[in-house]
């Protein structure tokens, strides 16, 4: 199958929330280049306007779940992004084939990080910090996909819900490391998690993204006012119809997120 045709399917998929088998499964010689290549077609047919990334899978805990071994990322658009009003938002799930919630770490940036910089050095490039909410959508049964094909569904996007900004400080990095959520569903808490649970932390999250798209070259660079999402600091959650999630953050981001699930 030709990327043109793979993109396609994988945007036809999204749009009438049919799943398919992935691409894997059938056989599909599919390396990671030409899975960015499908991403970026994708963003064509959706004709989205790009307005940062989203990295998945900084979670290491969570790889053997998934049975993946690396972080991905995907584009971010200025449609796929909302800032929640007072700390509330709602979520469709008609929107998605089989949506997932995961809190997370957003950054934007005030000026074009470089790849040869260091953390300390990406750090200073930050504009603002806020926690996040990013729903993840699988259009491939039951989660069950090699990292290609996550990668060439977009790095699983589905929408991005940032709360209150922060203005970043000394000890950004530390800072960050030790940010804490408590996440809960319908008042009960499912899971807690930090940011130590990204990489070596948020900030080394964002040099991993900038030295990736480096090595993809024909990935557009990370530019001055990109949106950037982290990636998740529990396990994504099912989501389910009558749902309130609230993600609890406490430390440099100290807010309470919440979403409503119809």
């Amino acid at each position: 199958m030709s990327v043109d045709s793979m993109a396609n399917e994988v945007h036809h998929a999204g749009e009438t929330k049919t799943p398919i088998t992935p691409f894997t499964h059938r056989s599909i010689s599919l390396s990671n280049t030409e899975a960015y290549a499908i991403s970026r077609k994708l963003v064509e047919l959706k004709r989205w306007n790009v307005s940062g990334r989203k990295i998945g899978f900084t979670n290491r805990s969570i790889w053997p779940i998934y049975g993946v071994d690396q972080p991905i990322w995907g584009s971010i658009s200025s449609s796929s992004v909302s800032f929640a009003q007072d700390g509330q938002a709602t979520v469709y799930l008609s929107n998605y084939c089989e949506p997932r919630v995961e809190p997370e770490i957003v950054i934007a940036f005030r000026e074009t990080p470089s790849v040869d910089m260091d953390e300390s050095n990406i750090a200073k490039c930050i504009d603002w910090i806020a926690p996040g909410f990013e729903i993840v959508d699988s259009i491939y049964p039951q989660w069950k996909f090699n990292i290609s094909d996550a990668i060439a569904a977009g790095g699983l996007h589905g929408e991005l819900i940032i709360g209150q900004k922060y203005q970043p400080t000394s000890e950004l990095t530390k800072k960050l490391l030790d940010q804490k959520v408590t996440l809960l569903q319908n008042n009960n808490v499912i899971e807690t998690g930090s940011g130590r649970n990204i990489l070596e932390g948020p900030i080394s999250a964002l040099r991993y993204l900038i030295k990736g798209i480096e090595n993809e070259s024909e990935e557009a660079p990370i530019v001055a006012n990109d949106i950037i999402t982290t990636g998740t600091l529990t396990d994504a959650k099912i989501l389910r119809s009558g749902e309130t999630w609230v993600a609890d953050y406490t430390g440099l981001i100290n807010q309470s997120l919440m979403i409503d699930i119809i």
